[in-house]
């Protein structure tokens, strides 16, 4: 039988206090720059925030580049096209289909999480202005997580210098 919290340990806590800084700082520097939904940077740091810099600086650039792209084309599209439900299909379509021909891998999910906010909701603002806010927003949250991310500096791999380092300290 497996007792409740039995896998907790050190790192987990320092995981978890990461996501909560994350999250507080996020809100916090967005309402500093005003930006109209800054929960997308924190939700962006949640997204992309490893227990390495490494895990968190490959999924801040398929997050970054994803978030790019699905700016610009539910930008574009809501500026001719509008939020018609017909577009919007077309848009997402092609953003798969444009991410595809770069090999940009899996960012194009994120593409079209972007084209849905910048097409979908916020109606009342410029298309361009969602998509840019929608840019920022995200781009700050992935700056706070590989901030984040290496603060404390994580484990260092053993290797033989740090074995003869570690002795000759003793």
């Amino acid at each position: 039988m497996k007792i409740p919290g039995e896998s907790f340990n050190g790192e987990k806590l320092l995981q978890g206090l990461r996501m909560g800084v994350a999250g507080v700082v996020s809100i916090y520097v967005a309402n500093l720059f005003k930006l109209p939904q800054g929960y997308w940077a924190a939700i962006s740091a949640f997204v992309v925030l490893g227990s390495d810099v490494k895990t968190t600086v490959r999924a801040s650039g398929e997050r970054l580049v994803g978030t790019a792209i699905g700016a610009l084309a539910g930008g574009v599209f809501a500026y001719f096209w509008g939020s018609q439900l017909l577009w919007f299909g077309v848009a997402a379509t092609l953003t798969v289909l444009l991410c595809e021909v770069l090999r940009l891998g899996q960012s194009y999910r994120l593409a079209c999480v972007t084209v849905a906010i910048v097409m979908l909701i916020n109606r009342s603002a410029p298309p361009w202005n969602t998509a840019v806010n929608r840019f920022l927003e995200v781009a700050l949250g992935i700056v706070i997580a590989l901030i984040l991310s290496a603060v404390p500096p994580g484990r260092v791999a053993q290797t033989p210098q740090t074995d003869l380092h570690r002795r000759d300290c003793e």
